[in-house]
């Protein structure tokens, strides 16, 4: 056994976080950016010092404590890095940055061995909440948040008519948009819900009940927020609650939700622990150590043969001449993606809009799947329908368009990798990563038809005819 603070254990400790920083830099990177730009995931710069902070308050047993190092974490040591290996390929970027957390939990699990990771569970666990993720569930939150305030709307007595995300009383219109969706007060809610759990109750039933408390409240509390301002707007005949002073409405109250949610779980508080030492007598619980050098060894030619891979996956380069970003002139479409190989975008004279992008599966810049893709203009359009189709042995996806106008347009659109057509995003990724590591396909293209609805009985079906078209007259460089 090794004491935890000896030069040994931290030299060895060092040499595998600056390894694992090696190997997942891009991934570390990555989330900072995300961090640095989203109000939604800044909390993310905190994560890693309240971890820190829960070790530190836990100092003395700590310092006091012998280390034996464990092969038990190798075997998910590897998946980490495998998920990191295919997420990278990939370019699924909330997977990579998950693959690079998940493997710093089980570099420190294999180093300070399982009694001491155990104990240490919830500050290695808490670390999950330093990925940014959670963004796909801002469309099943605008909608549970309409329904509340349609709900609440109706027993208040106030007409109302829902259309999709847009919400019409006597006095005006609203639109549930991303921003209102709750999001980030329901991350942020969890993250210091968490560890409140953590720090004021012992028993893991309290615990559970008090996240899923934490889960739930901020879903309500936004819904009971969008009733308001729309209660607000309407009562002053749309002068207050419709403009940028919604936003500061909405800080202030969720600020009372989160002292609500603590003053509600400070009534069950358990009572706080006694300082624990460690005991030599401790070290009977484990089925025996292990050499640590070994172990140590043993973590770091996984991760260099991780890094070997990794180089070895090639991303077709971006040519100087490619289009930054390619978009559909003159038209409220808004369909727009970033840095395609290939391009081509063309209007019929029957007013039906074609567009196509080619992306290498891997790109040195740009990828086909992507939030900075849009398949159209979200600040004007609400999807009222979606229906997925298979015509000819073509998958397509349909989508109808609604403005707050009342004007209507058709989308069709599908994603195809060689002779095979998608409609879902993620599998276009999990396909494209296999592509590359098969080395069948190296490329992937985006095809769309869009008209401005007038009534048509048969335009899904000359907008799947037009798009099929337009894609045979494109180079097939």
């Amino acid at each position: 056994m090794m004491a935890i603070n000896s030069r040994q254990f931290i030299l060895m400790f060092a040499v595998l976080i600056a390894a694992w920083m090696l190997v997942f830099w891009d991934g570390i990177t990555g989330m900072e950016a995300i961090w640095r730009r989203s109000d939604t995931f800044a909390h993310g710069y905190f994560i890693l010092p309240i971890v820190i902070w829960l070790l530190h308050r836990d100092r003395a047993y700590l310092q006091s404590a012998k280390v034996q190092s464990t092969w038990l974490p190798l075997p998910l040591l590897a998946a980490s890095s495998f998920v990191w290996l295919f997420a990278y390929a990939a370019d699924i970027n909330v997977l990579s940055q998950l693959a690079a957390v998940t493997a710093l939990i089980f570099l420190v699990w294999m180093l300070i061995g399982n009694q001491l990771a155990w104990r240490y569970k919830f500050p290695l666990a808490y670390l999950l909440f330093a990925v940014p993720m959670g963004e796909n569930l801002i469309p099943s939150l605008q909608d549970i948040t309409a329904w509340i305030t349609v709900f609440l709307l109706k027993v208040h007595g106030i007409p109302v008519f829902r259309d999709g995300w847009y919400i019409q009383i006597p006095t005006g219109m609203f639109e549930v948009a991303v921003a209102c969706s709750g999001i980030r007060y329901l991350i942020a809610s969890m993250a210091v819900g968490t560890l409140y759990a953590h720090l004021t109750y012992r028993s893991f039933k309290k615990q559970l009940l008090f996240i899923v408390f934490a889960f739930l409240l901020p879903i309500l509390a936004n819904g009971v927020r969008a009733y308001l301002i729309v209660i607000i707007a309407h009562y002053s005949d749309m002068k207050y609650a419709t403009g940028a002073d919604h936003l500061v409405y909405g800080w202030i109250f969720f600020g009372f939700v989160i002292m609500l949610m603590f003053w509600v779980g400070g009534k069950f508080a358990d009572p706080e622990p006694k300082t624990e030492l460690y005991s030599d007598s401790e070290s009977t619980k484990s089925k025996g150590h292990y050499n640590k050098f070994w172990v140590s060894t043993s973590a770091c030619l996984l991760l260099m043969a991780t890094l070997f891979v990794e180089h070895n996956i090639n991303a077709v380069e971006l040519p100087e001449s490619a289009d930054t970003v390619i978009q559909m002139p003159d038209s409220n479409w808004g369909v727009s993606f970033t840095q395609p190989l290939q391009s081509n975008v063309q209007r019929e004279s029957n007013g039906i809009e074609l567009f196509f992008a080619r992306y290498g599966n891997k790109q040195s810049e740009g990828e086909l799947v992507s939030f900075a893709n849009k398949l159209y203009d979200a600040e004007r359009w609400t999807v009222v329908d979606r229906v997925t189709k298979i015509d000819n042995g073509q998958t397509y996806r349909y989508l109808l368009l609604r403005d707050i106008q009342g004007q209507e347009r058709t989308v069709l659109y599908w994603y195809q990798i060689g002779e095979r057509t998608f409609v879902s995003p993620s599998i276009v990724k999990l396909y494209q990563a296999f592509a590359l590591l098969t080395g069948q396909v190296k490329f992937a293209s985006f095809v769309a038809a869009s008209s401005l609805n007038t009534g048509q009985d048969d335009l899904a079906e000359r907008l799947l005819l037009n798009a099929m078209l337009g894609i045979s007259q494109v180079p097939k460089n």
